[in-house]
């Protein structure tokens, strides 16, 4: 009897620990060979969130699923104008073929393209996203624990609304890839993406720098912000190397919890998609 309860005290000890186990392996030892362990993602396809047609995301649901390891929300890449989650399809079947026990949300949001939409507008369909999420976790058994994970554009959005007070701040962690983070350095306002940032603000920077330094989400760290991972290129032309050197910097500045990873041969157009996923698997694992 007294073996049974110190058992029982000793999982439930192991069930509080900080990491979570994310991936469900492809077997699991058995009585005499190893047995599959099913895993299948029942798939939601263009759900809304609002009533605008870029509001909607695709949800995919693990059968193994609980509500205590975090979801995935991924924000597509495209300059804040243009692009669609289809173009990430592919990192949603590398996280499914890891065998990833999480929800995984691949989501649009409204593009500057598009008449009076700034960086304002996209937060809040990020804020309203995560808010029906939230909402409707009992139904769906997923938890309220927020990863979100940007790419370029999109990592811009999911570190800024992390931190900024335009939303509900519900992410529960960040990863940005190749992210713009400061949006007040020349090489953003005046650089390759010059006409796609002050689409994104609405006003050029020589008459409104005030609300570009708003939109830039390493003004907002603090020791309170929630844990970030980043990865940037050292041959990046598009999000140059003065991004990533001052994300790093204010990092430290702020003591918020969070990993930095800088690749010198890296460009724009990221090809090491296994070692990240990994990377940001593994931070989740750790700090969510």
């Amino acid at each position: 009897m007294r073996y049974i309860v110190f058992s029982a005290i000793l999982l439930f000890i192991s069930s509080c620990k900080g990491d979570l186990d994310l991936i469900i392996p492809s077997s699991a030892p058995g009585i005499g060979s190893p047995s599959d362990v099913p895993l299948i993602y029942e798939e939601k396809i263009d759900v809304s969130y609002g009533r605008n047609l870029l509001q909607n995301y695709d949800l995919y649901l693990p059968s193994t699923r609980n509500t205590r390891n975090p979801v995935i929300v991924l924000l597509h890449p495209g300059a804040w104008r243009i692009g669609d989650k289809a173009a990430i399809n592919s990192i949603v079947k590398r996280l499914m073929d890891k065998r990833l026990n999480c929800a995984i949300v691949n989501s649009n949001y409204r593009l500057t393209s598009s008449v009076g939409i700034t960086y304002k507008e996209q937060i809040q369909d990020i804020n309203t996203l995560l808010n029906k999420l939230k909402n409707e976790s009992k139904t769906l058994n997923i938890s309220t624990n927020f990863m979100l994970v940007g790419i370029s554009a999109g990592g811009h959005l999911a570190m800024l609304y992390a931190n900024s007070p335009l939303g509900d701040k519900l992410a529960k962690g960040v990863a940005g890839i190749v992210p713009p983070v400061n949006l007040t350095s020349p090489t953003m306002y005046n650089g390759i993406l010059k006409d796609d940032v002050q689409k994104l603000i609405g006003k050029p920077f020589s008459t409104f720098s005030e609300e570009y330094f708003k939109a830039s989400p390493i003004f907002q760290f603090t020791q309170g912000s929630p844990p970030m991972i980043v990865f940037f290129g050292g041959k990046d032309l598009t999000v140059p190397v003065d991004q990533a050197e001052i994300c790093n910097k204010m990092f430290t500045v702020s003591r918020m919890n969070n990993e930095y990873n800088f690749y010198p041969s890296q460009t724009h157009d990221w090809d090491l998609w296994d070692d990240t996923l990994n990377k940001i698997i593994n931070f989740a694992s750790k700090n969510l």
